[in-house]
This record gives structure tokens, C-alpha cells and sequence, in this order.
């Protein structure tokens, strides 16, 4: 047994970041003030988690989850997602039906007015920023740090009912969350930010924090940091590979004998070999007209090739590509979207439905909620959307045949269909047209033309006839 205490790791609790209450590896965890405000000698402020370990020792923390490709491919594909969306304002008529609050007749001017004030909020965040950088960023804060905090900087800010003029994103590592004695939240800052400090917390109409994956109602699951060992994994194979092709073997060989050398001939003969080889492969060193002469070996030695030593040698690379389609169904984005895992270019349609209506929608929804909550407070017509038809609309052959079936099975307007195309509105076709016999597919995209249904249909109707 003894020779197998040498594997036997040492048993010793591992440390986690912000461990309480039994929860280790989550997000910010609320804290309650105390009926004097005030933080009391018992509690401790936790902010978000930003490092665990694995068993094996490496530390996953922010910096791995920022510098591990596959991590950061994935983000990017949800963030640039997100970041493309156009977002409008909408009004809800009296027949339950949702309009264009700055378009529509039917809203009024108090609601106008204050659409046009949230609108310009959305579409013009801050000085620096526009309105595709500012959502990239709050999606890659929401999938590294499993949540955001939205600051809103109005004129008055002590008026929750104020518009805001501006929109930041505050570094989700350097803020927490806590209770005030009125059950309502407030959000310390460890460090300065947008002229803030750390006395002087922010209140819950200043600040809009939304969680990925909600914990406890105050937290959110920060998935990269609960996936420790798999993103360890991906990042050490990355690694290994690295110092394989960096200090392992090169393209060379060895001398080798069968035959016993005395230790004071070896040292003689490695001394020569070595000048030999040097002069014969053109060390800078050397002589330059001796490259290329030949070698004379002695003491029965033969020279034996060395292969460099690959990935496909440590049977890491098959590894590599699991542990990348693992982390990309961490964050749902399928592997293919990555160039990861081989595909049919004939379903790329449908995983990007699929991609859309299953990981993108849900977030969208979630960010319309909070907004709707923040900005529209006393508001009870008037939603944000964002529009996603813009996901779902495919290829233009597919618009086509959308719009042309919407017109004339007499549920779109032409010009409805032109808007949906972005084409500009033509007088007199704002009235549905009589349903006619044209709603077939236009000719060559049927899904036999474009290789998307696979076999022949009509054969399969009469087989199950």
C-alpha cells in the first residue's frame, strides 16, 4: 500500500471563493444590513465569484474564462447575437394587439413622449458606446460573470421615475448585492466607478441587475466557473499542445550502440559527434564549406530518426474536440456554429432556429422584462421589444416564400410583406388581397432542390398508402 500513497492525493478541503451558507462558486450573495443600516461586525460582504480549483490544482477564474477559446467563441456567437437586434418601443391597443408606440395613432402623446425618451435611452447608451458594442459587452458580462448591473445615470438621481440619460455596464466582479431594513436592494461598489464609491451604495432604481440562471432570488450561476474541471480540461490540452510543439521533440534522431563505452571514451566520443553534427547541418559556428559532408561513426553506431511527438501520439486530440462540444452545450451554442463538428449546409437553417428559439429568445426575453420593469414603471401600454424576427427570417429565397404565402393566403398585407423584406411601403396595398392559388413555393427551393428533406417524398407518400 505504500507504493500507492504516492497518488493518493492529499486529503485537505478544497478553497473556494465566496463560500457561505454551504453554496459555494455562485454569484453574488445578498447580505442584509441590519435594522441599523448599517453592515454588522458578524457579516461579510461577498461579491461575485471569480476563481475556483479543480482537483487536479489549476485555478479556473475570470482570466482563464476570458482567454480560453472555446469559452470565448461561444460568447461571442450569444453576444453578437443579441448586440444585432433592432429594439422598438411598442403600445398595446385596446384589442390586445401590439403597435409601433411612435408609429400608431392609438397611442397617446404622454405615451409617445415617454417611448421616444426610452427609445433614445436604448438606441444611444452613452457617450462612448453604441448601441451593438453596449449589448455585446452586457451578453459577454452576463455569460462570463452569470450576471449584470445596468447602471442608469438620470439627471435627478434620487427620481426613480425619471428617464435616464445614460446606460453603463459596471464591472459584475466588482459589485454585491444588499438588503436594506426595507427588504428592498441596494449595490455596494468595492472600487470607484462612474464617480461612485464604495460608501456610497447604489439603490435598486439605479441599478438593473439580471441574472443568467437565477439562484435564491439574488445570485446567478456563474457556469463557467461551476464547470471548473471542463474548462480546466480545454485550457490544459490547449497547453500541453503548446509545450509539446514548443520544447518537444523536433524532426532529428539519435546515435545509438549496442556496444559498452567506457565513460571517459563516451565523453571523447560525444564531443566529436557533436562537432561533427554541428558542422554538418551548418551551425554558425562551424566552417560553412563543410554543410552537407558526411559523418564517420565509429563504436558500432547507427543513427535512428526521431518523429515529433503529436496530440494523435497522447491521444488528446479526439479529448479536445469532446471537451470543446461539452462546453458548447454549456452554453448553448451548437458546436457547429464554432466550425467545431462537421455539418450539412442543407439543416444550417434549422440549427440556427434551434440556436435562436432555445438559448437567444430566452435571454431576450429576460432583458425585455428587467427593461420593462426599470424604464416603464407607470407605464402599463408600453413594452420594449427586441425585434427577433430579424432571427428567424433565413435565407432570402426563404423570405420570399414567407411573404409570398403570408399575401396570398390573405394574412399579410403587400405592404406588410415589403416590411418585412425592408423594403419601402407602396400607396394602396395596405389591405389584404383575396386569397388566391400562387402560395406555392417558389420554383427551386423546394426542400428536394436544395438538398434540406432528404430522399424522394412522393415515394414515401405511396409507400405508406
Amino acid at each position: 500500500m505504500g507504493i500507492l500513497d504516492i497518488f493518493k492525493g492529499k486529503n485537505t478541503a478544497q478553497k473556494e471563493s465566496n463560500t457561505m451558507f454551504g453554496q459555494t462558486q455562485l454569484g453574488n450573495n445578498i447580505i442584509y444590513q441590519g435594522a441599523s443600516g448599517k453592515q454588522t461586525p458578524g457579516m461579510q460582504l461577498l461579491y461575485v465569484t471569480t476563481s475556483s480549483t479543480t482537483a487536479a490544482g489549476r485555478t479556473v477564474d475570470m482570466s482563464v474564462l476570458s482567454r480560453n477559446s472555446t469559452v470565448m467563441a461561444c460568447v461571442g456567437v450569444k453576444a453578437r447575437s443579441l448586440a444585432q437586434l433592432p429594439i422598438k418601443v411598442m403600445y398595446k391597443s385596446d384589442d390586445g394587439t401590439f403597435v409601433n408606440a411612435l408609429e400608431s395613432d392609438k397611442a397617446g402623446t404622454r405615451d409617445k413622449t415617454k417611448a421616444k425618451q426610452v427609445l433614445n435611452l436604448l438606441q444611444n447608451p452613452n457617450n462612448f458606446e453604441s448601441q451593438y458594442e453596449f449589448w455585446y459587452q452586457w451578453s459577454m458580462w452576463q455569460d462570463l460573470a452569470g450576471e449584470t448591473f445596468t447602471l442608469w445615470w438620470r439627471k435627478n438621481q434620487d427620481d426613480p421615475m425619471q428617464t435616464p440619460l445614460e446606460m453603463y455596464n459596471l464591472d459584475a466582479t466588482l459589485i454585491t448585492v444588499q438588503l436594506t431594513p426595507a427588504r428592498y436592494p441596494s449595490y455596494r461598489l468595492s472600487t470607484p466607478s462612474y464617480g461612485f464609491n464604495e460608501n456610497q451604495p447604489l439603490s435598486a432604481h439605479q441599478v438593473m441587475h439580471i441574472k443568467e440562471a437565477a439562484w435564491q432570488g439574488s445570485a446567478g450561476f456563474n457556469k463557467g466557473i461551476l464547470a471548473t474541471e471542463l474548462v480546466a480540461l480545454d485550457q490544459d490540452i490547449d497547453l500541453y499542445a503548446n509545450f509539446i510543439m514548443q520544447n518537444g521533440a523536433k524532426p532529428t534522431g539519435m546515435f545509438v550502440t549496442e556496444q559498452v563505452i567506457p565513460d571517459v571514451k563516451y565523453k571523447e566520443i560525444a564531443a566529436r559527434l557533436k562537432e561533427a553534427w554541428a558542422s554538418m547541418t551548418g551551425s554558425r559556428n562551424t566552417d560553412l564549406s563543410k554543410p552537407g559532408q558526411g559523418m564517420l561513426l565509429d563504436q558500432g553506431m547507427k543513427y535512428v530518426p526521431l518523429e515529433m511527438l503529436t496530440l494523435q501520439d497522447a491521444e488528446c486530440a479526439q479529448l479536445k474536440i469532446q471537451t470543446m462540444k461539452r462546453i458548447c452545450g454549456l452554453f448553448g451554442v451548437p458546436p457547429a456554429m464554432l466550425g467545431i463538428a462537421d455539418q450539412k449546409y442543407n439543416n444550417t437553417q434549422t440549427m440556427l432556429d434551434e440556436f435562436y428559439k432555445t438559448t437567444m429568445y430566452p435571454m431576450v426575453i429576460n432583458v425585455e422584462q428587467k427593461l420593462n420593469h426599470h424604464l416603464l414603471r407607470g407605464y402599463p401600454n408600453l413594452c420594449i421589444r427586441f425585434d427577433t424576427k430579424d432571427f428567424l427570417k433565413g435565407a432570402p429565397l426563404d423570405q420570399m416564400n414567407f411573404v409570398n404565402a403570408g399575401v396570398a393566403g390573405g394574412i399579410m398585407t403587400p405592404n406588410e410583406a415589403r416590411e418585412y423584406l425592408n423594403m419601402p411601403k407602396i400607396d394602396g396595398n395596405d389591405e389584404l388581397v383575396a386569397k388566391l392559388n400562387n402560395s406555392k413555393p417558389l420554383p427551386g427551393s423546394s426542400p428536394q432542390d436544395t438538398g434540406g428533406g432528404g430522399g424522394n417524398q412522393k415515394r414515401k407518400i405511396n409507400i405508406g398508402k
